[in-house]
């Protein structure tokens, strides 16, 4: 036979001849570390028990949002939390059967949340030109800064109806950004740094105003071999002549977008080379020697002259382009040295005759048509 008898605190449990004392939990102190702190910080609530828990019982706290249950063993539970709400808080403690029944009384306990102060990034230009040709690439390199070390990320809106550009950022990192303009006038970018803070904050817009200038009609620019035209990637301003990646081997005519030839003096585009304009009908045996203008184009295409292999003969209307009225020879020959004057070759047929082909005379500036036989000067084009 078992009898069970009630008394304040204890559960007496007769068992034969024997009395087993069961201990009810009673919650003897709670706290909470760290007792203030800002938003968002990790807050730590603990609670000691006077005696282990009784099976179905659970220690549940209560944030203001319903009660949760806290982890541990025997006498010692615990809880942490992110809180986010600010303001002096209040948190209870208590132990709860498996109906969530309160059994014996509530501790409850104080803790304050402060706001957190987060500050703004500051954005600072590192370098950036006022102006820039239509089509070039503009650069410009920005870095930012944040005292909370929470920075990420840099913005520039270029103001010409394209997408708005991002970088992920790092404290003082000089971040580069490139864009190019097609279109010609004054666009006022703007540029902005942005952190990881709650709520997230940007830095003060960082403007620059840049002109957009039209390319100079009949301008040209001198490309290198590798391809570069002269002030972007590895090609000089002004670079002089030669045969290194970095040297002047071809030149751009910013009106047309042609790529031209530069004659060398010596090797395989030496300015006193001639050779025969032979087409493939009119003699396929001499079609591709070296002593003709397609044998030319082969071996040009295969050194991969500034970068490419898509060199060809100009037409007649692509080399009355480059002649300048009133230059002897009648071409630009800043762009164009070592040119010869005498008659160059072009690809254009003859229409009275299909022995005959075009050609342009750099000394009396007009083309002229003359059997394909004849040994002639060559420059190419792309």
């Amino acid at each position: 036979m078992k009898k069970l008898f009630l008394t304040t605190g204890l559960m007496f449990a007769f068992v034969g001849n024997v009395y087993a004392v069961t201990v009810t939990p009673k919650i003897t102190k709670i706290s909470v570390t760290p007792t203030s702190a800002t938003a968002g910080t990790m807050f730590k609530f603990t609670a000691t028990l006077n005696a282990p828990l009784t099976a179905g019982n659970k220690v549940k706290i209560d944030l203001g949002k319903g009660l949760a249950s806290m982890t541990g063993a025997k006498t010692s539970y615990s809880l942490s939390r992110a809180i986010y709400t600010t303001g002096s808080q209040t948190y209870k403690v208590g132990i709860y059967n498996a109906k969530n029944a309160l059994q014996g009384k509530v501790s409850s306990g104080n803790y304050s949340v402060s706001s957190k102060i987060n500050n703004a990034p500051t954005l600072t230009l590192v370098s950036g030109d006022d102006s820039v040709e239509q089509y070039k690439v503009y650069t410009l390199q920005l870095k930012a800064s944040d005292v909370d070390g929470n920075l990420r990320s840099i913005s520039v809106d270029w103001k010409d109806g394209s997408k708005a550009e991002m970088q992920t950022a790092t404290n003082d990192e000089i971040l580069t950004f490139t864009h190019t303009y097609t279109t010609v006038g004054k666009f006022a970018l703007s540029a902005t740094a942005k952190d990881n803070g709650t709520p997230a904050l940007t830095s003060t817009i960082l403007s620059k105003t840049i002109d957009v200038v039209a390319t100079p009609v009949n301008a040209y620019s001198k490309v290198c071999n590798s391809g570069a035209l002269e002030g972007e990637e590895d090609c000089p301003v002004n670079p002089v002549l030669g045969n290194k990646p970095t040297d002047w081997a071809c030149t751009k005519d910013n009106d047309t977008g042609l790529i031209w030839e530069v004659k060398t003096n010596g090797g395989l585009r030496d300015m006193a080379k001639t050779y025969t304009n032979y087409t493939s009908d009119y003699d396929p045996k001499f079609y591709a020697a070296i002593t003709n203008a397609n044998g030319f184009v082969i071996d040009v295409n295969s050194e991969g002259l500034c970068g490419a292999s898509d060199w060809r003969l100009p037409t007649k209307d692509e080399l009355l382009g480059i002649v300048k009225l009133g230059n002897i020879p009648a071409i630009d020959t800043t762009y164009f040295p070592n040119t010869q004057t005498d008659w160059f070759w072009s690809s254009s047929p003859n229409a009275f005759n299909s022995n005959n082909a075009w050609g342009v005379d750099f000394v009396l500036s007009y083309s002229n048509g003359y059997s394909k036989s004849y040994s002639d000067y060559v420059r190419l084009v792309r």
